[in-house]
């Protein structure tokens, strides 16, 4: 197997990197097609996909500086270094802009998910507080015996009890899924803060710092 030469090598790290970057550009442009900046899930939408595409730019465009390193080392600022560092640097700078887009983001889901949460919470408290009237057990008697789902020679306190075993089975069930609810509030505004807003702050610097590698 031949041997692959220094410009050969630099060149295919060049276009490796080009391609990278321009996958970003790419899918960033598939969002922005939309133009529907007045809603705010398509600026979440538009942030979340330069975040996430980020880091395959970032490797781009440290292939296409190697690349430029090892085809000309003695050549400090050449045409795709410049090319390196405006990229590097708008890319760092949108990732800044779009650090306080997520954090407004976050806020928002915060919102709707405290509400959710509240909203099965006060439906737990509903049941539980009916659940200690005597009338509404009657009347549960009433409809399970109704509907067939009561033995007819069961007295009455024998009824109440498996009337109030089917409360208590559904209060388990709202409890349930108070807690679910609890956790998916805790796991997605988990992800958001810290794949979202703390990545952000990473890769800018990151990339900023390739960015300025490029004219050093």
């Amino acid at each position: 197997m031949p041997e692959l030469s220094p410009s050969r090598l630099s060149g295919l790290l060049r276009w490796i990197g080009g391609a990278l970057v321009l996958v970003l550009a790419l899918e960033l442009m598939a969002v922005l097609s939309a133009n529907a900046w007045g809603e705010e899930a398509f600026s979440q939408l538009v942030v979340d996909t330069l975040i996430k595409a980020s880091p395959m730019a970032l490797v781009g465009l440290l292939l296409m500086l190697m690349g430029s390193r090892l085809d000309q080392p003695q050549q400090q600022r050449s045409p795709l270094r410049w090319t390196v560092f405006g990229v590097g640097i708008a890319l760092a700078l949108s990732l800044l802009v779009s650090v306080p887009v997520t954090i407004g983001g976050n806020a928002i889901l915060q919102k709707q998910s405290d509400q959710a949460v509240e909203q099965k919470q006060m439906e737990l408290n509903r049941a539980t507080a009916e659940s200690n009237n005597p009338q509404l057990i009657e009347a549960l008697v009433a409809q399970l015996r109704q509907a067939g789902q009561l033995d007819p020679n069961l007295s009455d306190e024998q009824a109440s009890a498996q009337a109030k075993r089917f409360i208590d089975g559904r209060l388990g069930q709202l409890k349930q899924q108070v807690q679910q609810s609890e956790r998916a509030r805790s796991l997605t505004l988990g992800q958001r803060r810290f794949n979202g807003t703390g990545m952000a702050l990473l890769l800018a610097l990151a990339t900023a710092a390739v960015a300025l590698g490029a004219i050093l």
